[in-house]
This record gives structure tokens, C-alpha cells and sequence, in this order.
């Protein structure tokens, strides 16, 4: 390694940003910020209170009574470990309307460079994926990558998440969340997807035809070509 840095991977839903966040994180040993868990908690709190994601002014009054932490892989949320179960439908849907809130956004955001910033002080490289990472949190990082892949393979990807879970979806369902999904991702008001990634600085990453490993392989590679890892990594 040379010295701390960061990486912001960012990109559509069921791109693989997470388990490839988790892959390089171990390979650096870095440290990683789920910043998708953040939002996720946020929803999970509403939903557990009764709360209308929808509603900007109810969902703020969460967030003065959220403690939110990641311990060995775990997160927790106001000292429960919820890791397994902010991956169900209704927290996962929940975070893409949360997020659309501009003061909750405004509020996660600095817990999330506060974050990153002691990390990088600590000499720990950071990584971190989700939406606005490398245009938002981490515009200064040292790395950006737009990781994406075609939509059959994207459909593929959510289908066996969803098996993994023991949840039976068909791929009509499916293919309607992720249509949903993208329209709001890439069309909300508030911290878009960038529609232009190249344009905004990012390396582009089609892994659609790639396994979780190589696409790990190529980012490695990636990031010898910019000196930013030894040749020992």
C-alpha cells in the first residue's frame, strides 16, 4: 500500500456494487461504509413506527433518535443487530423513498464523510458504494467507478438474491422493481444516479459479463495502474 485513500463505487441496483464493496474492502483490508444500510435503518425505524416514508417531516423525527454503527461486518441499529434484516423487501424499497428527502440525505451525508474522513486519518483505504458516492459523499476520492450490467443479468442477480433469502419472486415482479427502481434513481430531484457517468470522472465498469472475483481482479489492477497499491497487494 502507498497511503490511505478512498473509493466510491456507484451505479443501478442489483449491479453488485455491494458484494464487489465487500470483496475489494477485504482484499485492501480497508475499511467499508454502507452507506445503502444507512438509508436502510432510516426506513427499517419509519416502518417499525408507523411512520409515511413519504412524508419528509415525519421521517426527520427519526433521525435525532438513530444510532447507527458497523462492528465486524454487523450493522447495528440503536445497539440491535439488523444486518439480516434491513435486506428484506419492504427496508430495501423503504430506502429509495427515505432517500429522496433532501435534509435526510443532508444529514446522512455528513455522518458519512465524518466517516470516512477518521478512517483515511487512521491510514485505512475506504470504500463505500451506493448512488452519490463519488458526485456527493466522496467527490474527491481517488478512484470512481460506475459499476453496471445489463439488465438481464441484473434480473438474474435479484432473482438468486431473493432465493438466498428463501423468497420466491417471479421475473415478471422483478423486472418491474428494478424498472421502478432505476426510474427513481435516476430521475429523482434530489442526488441523482449520474445518467453520465464518464462525463462526472467515473472509470465505467460493465461486469455483466464477469464473476464477483474478476470483477475484483480488473478494480485491482485498476488501481496498480494509478500507483495508488504496491506490487505485494
Amino acid at each position: 500500500m502507498t497511503k490511505a485513500f478512498s473509493i466510491a463505487i456507484d451505479g443501478p441496483v442489483a449491479a453488485g456494487k455491494g458484494t464487489i464493496a465487500i470483496d475489494l474492502t477485504n482484499r485492501l483490508d480497508g475499511f467499508y461504509i454502507y452507506t445503502g444500510a444507512m438509508y436502510r435503518c432510516v426506513a427499517l425505524l419509519c416502518l417499525q413506527r408507523g411512520i409515511n416514508l413519504e412524508d419528509e417531516a415525519q421521517v426527520l423525527t427519526v433521525l435525532s433518535d438513530i444510532n447507527m454503527e458497523f462492528q465486524g461486518g454487523k450493522v447495528l441499529l440503536n445497539g440491535n443487530d439488523i444486518t439480516q434484516r434491513i435486506k428484506e423487501p419492504d427496508a430495501a424499497r423503504g430506502s429509495s423513498f427515505v432517500s429522496r428527502h433532501k435534509k435526510v440525505r443532508a444529514d446522512l451525508v455528513i455522518k458519512q464523510q465524518e466517516i470516512a474522513k477518521k478512517a483515511i486519518e487512521s491510514g485505512q483505504i475506504v470504500i463505500a458504494d451506493g448512488r452519490d458516492i463519488g458526485t456527493v459523499v466522496l467527490p474527491d476520492a481517488a478512484v470512481k467507478i460506475f459499476l453496471t450490467a445489463n439488465v438481464d443479468v441484473r434480473i438474474e442477480r435479484e432473482l438468486g438474491r431473493y432465493r438466498e433469502q428463501g423468497i420466491i419472486k417471479d421475473r415478471e415482479s422483478i423486472i418491474e422493481e428494478i424498472k421502478q427502481r432505476d426510474e427513481r434513481d435516476f430521475n429523482r430531484d434530489i442526488d441523482p444516479l449520474p445518467a453520465n457517468p464518464q462525463a462526472l470522472g467515473y472509470w465505467v465498469l460493465d461486469n455483466s459479463s464477469q464473476s464477483e472475483g474478476e470483477t475484483v481482479g480488473i478494480i485491482m489492477q485498476e488501481l496498480k495502474k494509478k500507483g495508488l497499491l504496491n506490487d505485494q497487494n
